[in-house]
């Protein structure tokens, strides 16, 4: 039962689920599915991309680097500007750019073009992680906040799925080209986030809005059918104002170990999972499938990557997080093994795909684990940056993953003996999340965890 005077933070930690929460839901999600959406077209569009722009495995590996290079400068970038200026103008800015950078794909006549134009989709589609994510942890009630920030991934996994239904629907008919069409219509989501998405409360009392704040919190609770409960300002953020530069950084000080921990997490789990999905249909391609079979193959196994991270989400409130890594990796590592095996030995094919889709179901809920540690391990002054440089050094992971595959087949290496050594990783993550990660932030409020 709630309390008749409560804090803003309170509110946030206690509140029922209402319109408020799920239309906040319903947009940061839709944009997840867009940007997973976008991302992915460029793994569907590659085996053409190579034959009209006479590319090499290298250059091939390169466009898919490009966009994790635009993710990594935007994921530092942006959420830089998050903590400074607000989650809702850089959301809206970001939507704009990689909006832009996919209609630039689109249209590219040439390799060099499109380099570029993947560059800037992934500038926009970086910063969108990051921000997203600090927002909705900072609105998530505590009970739910393991489910919310989860979906983040299980709906940018979803956008994997309509990347390979728009593909086997367009690119037959139309050409590569038109799954980036489908893709400018994220602009719309600008409209949403003017219209609809407040700033968060949290960010607000942190910069010194206290009647911005309470106007969005007393919005919230109305809506929320708490409208005899008096909202004050929570006594510690008030009285803590804009933190200096001196506080910001004996900030980053304190939470630079559990900065490394991730970030070395997240950077050896991207080299897997980025290097195999963007050349999973081109993998297909090369082992002698037609483009439509090899489509929905990768369709098959994509599909469990949205209940993979649910699964993630349910393991991570039963243990604790740590142990939510360990088994999440150990048991992608043991399926991708077989997935490799299953090509060396000449499996039927059925037997392949099952091999990765039991990786991706088993394996893939290690993601939503990993965002949802990212924005509790972090204050609220420096959540987007937190996660932005966490996320940046995965991207640097998912950089070298698509290129170093590249090169392994440019040398004529065997896709069995790919994938056992894109195993490593995997490997090292399950080690590294159980022995780096210390504490245990499950139903803690953020302010209890930081």
């Amino acid at each position: 039962m709630l309390n008749k005077t409560m804090t803003y933070t309170e509110l946030l930690d206690e509140a029922p689920m209402s319109g408020f929460l799920w239309l906040l839901l319903l947009g940061v999600l839709l944009a997840q599915v867009l940007d997973g959406m976008d991302y992915q077209s460029t793994a569907y569009a590659l085996p053409l991309l190579i034959k009209q722009f006479h590319l090499s495995p290298v250059q091939a590996g390169t466009i898919s680097s490009a966009s994790n290079i635009g993710l990594l400068v935007g994921a530092f970038l942006f959420s830089v500007l998050s903590d400074r200026l607000g989650r809702r103008p850089i959301f809206m800015w970001l939507i704009g750019t990689y909006a832009f950078g996919t209609f630039l794909s689109a249209i590219a006549p040439n390799y060099v073009t499109m380099l570029v134009a993947r560059g800037i989709a992934g500038f926009g589609i970086g910063a969108e992680f990051p921000i997203a994510f600090a927002l909705l942890a900072e609105y998530s009630p505590v009970r739910y906040r393991h489910i919310f920030i989860p979906l983040g991934p299980a709906c940018y996994s979803g956008g994997w799925i309509v990347a390979a239904l728009l593909s086997l629907w367009l690119i037959p008919s139309f050409g590569w080209r038109s799954v980036y069409w489908a893709g400018v219509f994220p602009a719309l989501m600008i409209i949403y986030v003017r219209q609809f998405l407040p700033e968060s409360i949290r960010f607000l009392m942190l910069r010194g809005r206290t009647a911005e704040a309470g106007r969005v919190a007393r919005a919230i609770a109305d809506r929320a059918g708490l409208r005899d409960v008096e909202l004050v300002p929570p006594p510690a953020l008030a009285a803590s104002g804009v933190p200096s530069n001196t506080q910001r950084t004996l900030i980053l000080r304190t939470s630079f170990p559990g900065m490394v921990a991730l970030s070395l997490i997240y950077f050896f789990y991207f080299i897997q999972s980025f290097g195999i999905n963007s050349w999973l249909p081109t993998i297909f391609v090369r082992q002698g499938y037609t483009l439509v079979r090899s489509f929905t193959y990768v369709l098959i196994i994509t599909a469990f990557t949205p209940i993979a991270q649910l699964v993630g989400a349910w393991l991570q409130d039963k243990v604790d997080r740590k142990y939510a890594l360990l088994v999440t990796t150990s048991l992608g590592a043991v399926f991708f093994i077989l997935f490799g095996l299953s090509f060396q030995l000449k499996s039927p094919i059925g037997l392949t795909v099952a091999f990765q889709a039991l990786q991706t179901l088993l394996g893939g809920g290690v993601i939503a684990v990993l965002y949802t540690l990212g924005t509790e391990l972090f204050p609220t002054s420096i959540r987007s940056l937190g996660m932005g440089i966490v996320t940046a050094f995965g991207r640097i992971g998912a950089i070298i993953g698509p290129f170093a595959l590249g090169v392994f087949l440019f040398f004529g290496a065997e896709i069995s003996h790919i994938v056992y050594f894109f195993t490593i990783p995997l490997v090292v993550a399950a080690c590294l999340g159980l022995f780096l990660i210390k504490v245990d932030p499950r139903r803690k409020s953020l302010e209890r965890i930081t």
